[in-house]
C-alpha cells in the first residue's frame, strides 16, 4: 500500500517532532535555525513544529527557539505517539469543559484527552480531584481551581497514582461530574481498560452525579477483558466526527447524550 504525499509529510513531521522532544529532554532548550539546518527544512516548518508542540503543552516557544515546559516530566510521550488524533482530542477536551459549572467538584482521570481539558478550564471556581501527575502539574497554579491529589504508588504507564490507597482516598469524595477517558470502547460489549484502572473508574462513577466519557473515534470497536461500564452508564459521550454511523446509532439507542465535535 502506497502512502500519499500528504501522509508521507505527516509521518515525517511526527517523526521530526518526536526527535525534537527527545532533544529538548536533553538540552531543555532548542534553537529554530539550528533545528532547520539539522533537519534540512525551513525556519517556518520548525516554527510550525514548535507551535504544535506548544499547543500540546510540551514546550514554551519564544523568539528564536523554545524551552521544555516540564523538564522533569515525560508525561507527553504518549501524546506525541498519538499525534495523528491530536486535533480530535483537543476538540473533545474543549467541548468537555463546557460541562463545568461554578463550584462544581469534578474528577479528571489519567487519560491524555482528559489532560488536555486543563488548558480550557473555565474561569469559574471549581474543585478538581485527580490521581494524574500531569493534571496536577497543569492545575497547580490555576487560581480558579481548588486541587485535591490522590495518593498511591505511581504508575509510569498511566502517569499517575494507581493502587488501593488511591481507591481508598477517592472513595471519600462526591463528584458533580467525572470526566473519564478510555483506551477501548465497543458499543455492544462496553467500555474497557486495565484491571486497576477499571476498578478506580467504577468507584468514581458510583460517586458521581454525572459521568462523561471522552473518546476519539480511533478507540471504537475494540475491547480488553476488564469492563468498567456499559454505554448506558454514561450521561454523555463526547467524540469526534470520525465516529461511524453504526456506533452513533448504537449510542443514541441507549438514550445517552452524544456530543460530536467537528475536526
Amino acid at each position: 500500500m502506497r502512502l500519499s504525499m500528504n501522509n508521507k509529510n505527516e509521518l515525517t513531521g511526527i517523526s521530526r517532532r518526536a526527535q525534537i522532544y527527545e532533544l529538548l529532554k536533553e538540552t531543555l532548550t532548542v534553537n529554530v535555525k539550528e533545528l532547520a539546518a539539522k533537519y534540512g527544512v525551513s525556519d517556518m516548518t520548525i516554527r510550525r513544529d514548535l507551535h504544535i508542540m506548544e499547543d500540546q503543552g510540551i514546550l514554551i516557544s519564544h523568539y528564536g527557539g523554545a524551552t521544555l515546559r516540564h523538564p522533569s516530566s515525560s508525561v507527553y510521550d504518549f501524546d506525541i505517539r498519538k499525534e495523528k488524533f491530536y486535533s480530535a482530542k483537543v476538540a473533545i477536551a474543549r467541548r468537555a469543559c463546557e460541562h463545568i459549572k461554578e463550584n462544581d467538584v469534578i474528577y479528571l482521570d489519567q487519560s491524555t484527552t482528559v489532560l488536555l481539558m486543563t488548558r480550557f478550564l473555565p474561569a469559574l471556581h471549581h474543585t478538581v480531584v485527580t490521581s494524574s501527575l500531569s493534571v496536577m502539574h497543569e492545575c497547580a497554579h490555576n487560581p480558579y481551581v481548588n486541587l485535591y491529589i490522590a495518593p498511591g504508588k505511581y504508575n509510569e504507564t498511566t502517569g499517575g497514582a494507581m493502587d488501593i490507597d488511591t481507591m481508598t482516598y477517592l472513595s471519600t469524595f462526591h463528584f458533580n461530574t467525572a470526566f473519564l477517558g478510555t483506551g477501548f470502547i465497543d458499543t455492544k460489549y462496553g467500555v474497557t481498560s486495565t484491571e486497576m484502572d477499571s476498578s478506580i473508574k467504577q468507584l468514581i462513577m458510583k460517586n458521581s452525579e454525572n459521568n462523561i466519557l471522552l473518546v476519539d473515534h480511533s478507540k471504537f470497536g475494540k475491547h480488553v477483558m476488564k469492563k468498567f461500564g456499559n454505554i448506558r452508564d454514561f450521561n454523555t459521550i463526547i467524540t469526534d466526527s470520525g465516529i461511524s454511523a453504526n456506533d452513533e446509532k448504537s449510542i443514541l439507542n441507549e438514550n445517552v447524550a452524544l456530543n460530536i465535535c467537528d475536526i
